[in-house]
């Protein structure tokens, strides 16, 4: 049975970090092949929402959320309802559970960006469905090198994420997945995928580093950052390098 391209841990202009409209996204997707696609705006699922209302039957959209918490970043899939940021790590995590939906732990010790849990993810041991083994956006290696243990030492299920907030290069980190009809079925799917680790090209960093200086330097990002975000986090773009406390 053909397997499924499936791009995890992608972001619309419905995050305050992000450029990419919902239009853009599909057409991307469409370009490259992508069968399934997951969105994980910040703090909403309103992105999520209107892309899979928009995909047509050759794409399938999993909405998801990438929630702040209060010491770091987790990922809920196959949502219904958003999840209200600024409670513990712990708490996001049941919370996500309750409506039978799967976490899973994005850029697990990414101290550079401030947005990893890092020592907190061990208060998540018997909660966590899945860990995020490369993230396209890390600059460095050794914070995926550090997950990939992680998931193995602890024997969660392996995924592949993008993570992308701007260009078009939708696929620079994806997984082929055997079909799955729900999130036990993508569980299982997991653990039987074949990786595309990968990370964004020089221009996504150069692009990126240009971004968050005009952010720092009060120069203000393009329009079309946020552009349809409900909320922004406490500190926007910045956030996303600040040391980690």
């Amino acid at each position: 049975m053909k397997r499924i391209k499936t791009v995890f841990h992608v972001h619309t202009h419905y995050s305050d970090d992000c450029d990419r409209s919902v239009g853009q996204l599909l057409d991307a997707a469409r370009q490259r092949d992508v069968g399934c696609i997951t969105v994980t705006d910040h703090d909403t699922i309103a992105g999520a929402r209107e892309m899979s209302a928009a995909a047509g039957s050759d794409l399938r959209v999993i909405i998801g959320e990438e929630v702040t918490t209060t010491a770091g970043d987790v990922i809920g899939l196959f949502l219904h309802e958003e999840i209200e940021p600024g409670m513990s790590p712990r708490d996001t995590a049941l919370a996500i559970k309750e409506q039978g939906g799967i976490v899973v732990i994005p850029h697990p010790f990414n101290r550079m960006f401030g947005c990893g849990l890092c020592d907190h993810v061990y208060d998540l041991l018997d909660l966590i469905d899945a860990v995020e083994v490369c993230n396209a956006q890390n600059v460095w290696s050794l914070p995926n090198r550090m997950a990939e243990r992680f998931a193995k030492e602890h024997q969660f299920p392996q995924i592949v994420g993008v993570d992308l907030h701007h260009g078009d290069h939708l696929d620079a980190c994806y997984q082929m997945l055997e079909p799955f009809e729900g999130p036990a079925d993508f569980i299982r799917a997991l653990q039987t995928a074949t990786f595309a680790k990968g990370r964004h090209d020089l221009a996504y960093f150069v692009r990126t580093a240009w971004y968050v200086f005009a952010d720092r330097a009060g120069i203000g990002l393009p329009e079309t950052f946020g552009a349809r975000a409900p909320r922004r986090r406490p500190r926007g773009l910045t956030a996303l390098f600040a040391p980690s406390k």
